[in-house]
């Protein structure tokens, strides 16, 4: 009987241990599912990361590689802007160089205009004295053929009578005039006379402007004179001033009255004389 209750006893006790042990497998066999599927979803979440690990590296990289090529291309604008700048100051200075060029070709335009103008003039006043001395000098030829005229037939009337020989002095006509080549024939007559205590004198003047103190003397190029020569004006044994040469013709040349000398008192038919 005793045994028999014991059996009893035990039966129900293995069912509640096998009933333990399956709720005890279960709940085993849950946990290790949802260890599995955490351990999965970490594994997944650790691949997400690690892929936008990644992306962001790339990202990174090509970032890098941008910063890189903007770097570069504002190395290379820099330098760029730095030639720009060397060219435009280089442009601006040769801007101001040739403007002052400019300013100076204008100023030589100006002057050289200037200087026209005044050749133009005294080239106008020297046209007017031209035809006058012209005019002046056929007179002079006629005047002097009448002289050479007379000459002769005083030669001849000498001789004639048995008379010695008389020498007539070179006629010295006062205020002879001429100008140009057309001239020179008559002021190679013109006498050369020697006053007392002075050296021969070389020529004469034959014009003389007080407006623009110049003098034409009856020397010229074929007389061996040179530009900027100068000469003595001589009134018998009276030193009026001197001259420069400044223009030269064949048979005439062009002086300048120099400051020193007494210009209201040098007059046509003063003698001059090389210095």
């Amino acid at each position: 009987m005793t045994r028999g209750r014991s059996g009893r006893a035990v039966v129900p006790l293995l069912g509640a241990f096998t009933v333990l042990a399956l709720v005890v497998a279960g709940a085993a066999i849950t946990l290790q599912l949802k260890e599995r599927n955490l351990r999965l979803a970490k594994e997944r979440e650790i691949v997400l990361i690690k892929a936008e690990n990644d992306d962001l590296q790339q990202r990174l990289n090509e970032m890098r590689d941008a910063k890189q090529q903007v770097e570069d291309t504002l190395v290379h604008a820099k330098d760029q802007l730095d030639q720009v700048t060397q060219q435009l100051t280089q442009e601006r200075t040769e801007k101001e160089t040739l403007a002052r060029s400019v300013d100076d070709r204008q100023k030589e335009i100006d002057r050289i205009s200037k200087d026209l103008e005044q050749i133009r003039t005294e080239r106008t006043t020297l046209s007017t004295q031209v035809t006058e001395l012209k005019t002046q000098q056929q007179a002079m030829q006629q005047e002097l053929a009448k002289v050479q005229e007379a000459k002769a037939d005083l030669e001849a009337k000498t001789t004639a009578v048995d008379q010695p020989s008389v020498k007539l002095d070179p006629v010295v006509v006062s205020g002879a005039t001429g100008y140009g080549d057309a001239s020179a024939s008559a002021f190679a007559d013109l006498p050369v006379t020697q006053p007392k205590g002075i050296s021969t004198v070389q020529g004469q003047i034959v014009v003389v402007n007080h407006d623009y103190d110049f003098i034409v003397m009856n020397l010229g190029r074929n007389q061996g004179l040179q530009i900027g020569q100068e000469f003595q004006v001589l009134r018998g044994s009276e030193v009026l001033g001197r001259v420069k040469v400044e223009k030269l013709y064949d048979e005439l040349a062009a002086a300048s009255i120099l400051p020193e000398s007494k210009k209201d008192a040098i007059k046509e038919g003063d003698l001059l004389r090389a210095i």
